[in-house]
């Protein structure tokens, strides 16, 4: 299962819906994490509670998940993603291709709340 960047803030803003992603990150199941994932995450925690809070949290992550690396594969399937995702809705972005991707060519879920990656049978709602 893949934590995506929704997931991870909602965990760590504490909502009820973090509560539910808490099932995953405490259990014993292999999570798995990609770059554009620590990006958001990132930017998104600097901006809320600063670079120190934001560090701890890309630590959390990669603590407990292993990383999938972006290579040509993942860049091509996001990339047909993408557009497809396009065409569904405008508004649909090239992170959440990359995220969707990352799962796909291994095999794996995407743990979310984001409404782009649920159109998509990868898509597990939080």
């Amino acid at each position: 299962m893949i934590i995506d960047s929704s997931a991870w803030i909602e965990y760590f803003m504490g909502t009820e819906a973090g509560t539910r992603v808490r099932r995953w990150v405490d259990g014993k199941e292999m999570l798995y994490t990609s770059p554009i994932i620590l990006a958001e995450v990132y930017s998104k925690s600097v901006r809320v509670d600063g670079a120190d809070r934001a560090q701890e949290r890309v630590d959390f992550i990669l603590d407990r998940c292993a990383l999938i690396p972006l290579d040509a594969e993942i860049g091509q399937k996001a990339g047909e993603i993408h557009v497809e995702g396009k065409q569904k809705n405008k508004d649909f972005g090239l992170a959440d291709a990359f995220a969707l991707a990352s799962a796909n060519t291994r095999g794996l879920r995407v743990l979310t709340q984001d409404k782009h990656i649920l159109m998509y049978p990868e898509g597990v709602k939080i």
